[in-house]
């Protein structure tokens, strides 16, 4: 997400009139509620479960035994006599032997494959989910700076009555009330501005929550603290049990795993059991029956197995080593969003209380001078700004910390 496209340059910044009465909290209750709708509505996931559902077909797939094969011979001779007592028409059957410990592999290897689809499709919808809460955080920092922006025209169109009522004293001139009517238009020409920024958010998350791009948005307000803060040592310890991409990596390399047992199980003799029945065509004469029991010879093949043996090992070992590369580069994800969570939190609790207090002090003293002509109108513009970017900045804030857990639940998931 990208909280500073949100905050435009200055202290004009503005929107329609939202009043806080009637915006909706976006609390965790309505975060979880957009997380929820989005993974279920976005195309991502619903690609990643129709993947499930292949992988577990693929388990009802794995067989113990190979098909069966059916022979039928006939016998060429001049001789009559012959064909009657050697037949002329063989029925063969041959059915081969599973080789031991290998249809085991199969299916070790194919649920392990299954496992890590899974954890693709629990990736895709937590993504997707995410991708949604960013935007709906993005939405109430905007309309945050909405209902400070107009609060801002209220209060320079209460300071513009004042400025009108001081200009009629004698020996005063009208230029306070000239500077604030022109303050007035421009912070209104930004009104216009911000509201298309608010609808363009808003048109943006309707198209990841596969709505109408039209689809109007209640008005959000931000939590007014931060939360606590998590740790970045418990989160990192949470990884190999929460990331989904390190889970399914774990899985893959439990299939390379299964890939070793399987090449190992191939290179034993393959056996095969048959039985061939002959007979006379003439009058149906039944000849005799035989069994049979062949085996390959694989040795001389031996280390052609031991090659492919020793590959899957090698990926196997391969496999490992990405999973601990996927776990740093996680946990130094985890460490990241952490840290902003745990900044952003404490920027926030500077901002609405030590920090605001002496801005809203300065400002009620420099306008209680300004209204008895003992202040300049700049300076009490000056800290009017002050006062707002402070209220804005401590907005910012609690947006970013709610991104940064955001970005946390993506990396570590709760559940």
């Amino acid at each position: 997400m990208n909280i500073s496209r949100t905050l435009l340059s200055g202290w004009l910044l503005a929107g329609t009139l939202i009043q806080a009465g009637e915006s909706k909290l976006l609390d965790d209750a309505a975060l979880d509620a957009i997380r929820t709708e989005a993974a279920r509505q976005h195309p991502s996931a619903t690609a990643a479960r129709y993947r499930e559902a292949a992988a577990n077909e693929d388990m009802r797939a794995v067989r113990l035994w190979d098909d069966p094969m059916v022979g039928l011979g006939f016998m060429a001779a001049r001789s009559p006599q012959m064909r009657r007592e050697d037949g002329d028409f063989q029925i063969g059957v041959e059915i081969p032997i599973p080789k031991p410990g290998l249809y085991q592999a199969n299916l070790l290897k194919t649920e392990a494959l299954r496992r890590a689809e899974t954890e693709k499709t629990r990736a895709a919808r937590i993504g997707s989910g995410t991708e949604a809460t960013m935007l709906a955080i993005e939405l109430a920092l905007a309309d945050e700076i909405v209902r400070l922006s107009s609060g801002e025209l209220a209060w320079l169109s209460e300071m513009g009555t004042n400025a009108e009522q001081m200009a009629l004293n004698p020996g005063a001139t009208g230029i306070d009330s000239i500077r604030i009517a022109s303050e007035k238009v421009k912070l209104e020409q930004d009104v216009a501005s911000s509201r298309r920024t608010r609808d363009g958010i808003a048109s943006q998350l309707n198209v990841v929550m596969g709505k109408p791009v039209a689809n109007a948005w209640p008005a959000f307000r931000l939590p007014a603290s931060a939360s606590p803060a998590p740790q970045a040592a418990a989160e990192v310890a949470r990884i190999p049990y929460a990331n989904p991409e390190v889970r399914m990596m774990m899985e893959m390399a439990g299939a390379a795993k299964a890939d070793i047992r399987i090449a190992d199980r191939e290179r034993l003799p393959s056996l095969s059991a048959g039985i061939e029945t002959t007979g006379y065509s003439r009058d149906g004469h039944y000849i005799g029956t035989t069994l049979g029991l062949k085996m390959s010879i694989p040795w001389f093949n031996r280390d052609n197995y031991q090659a492919k043996v020793d590959a899957a090992e090698l990926r196997t070992d391969a496999a490992v080593s990405d999973i601990e590369t996927a776990r740093r580069k996680v946990a130094g994800q985890v460490i990241a969003a952490a840290t902003e969570a745990a900044n952003a939190a404490a920027q926030s609790r500077a901002y609405g209380g030590e920090i605001r207090e002496k801005a809203i002090e300065a400002n009620e003293s420099v306008q209680a001078s300004w209204i008895n002509s003992k202040a300049p109108l700049t300076d009490l513009l000056e800290t009017r700004r002050l006062l707002f970017s402070v209220d804005l900045e401590q907005r910012r804030q609690i947006a970013m910390q709610l991104a940064a857990t955001e970005t946390l639940n993506l990396l570590v998931p709760p559940k």
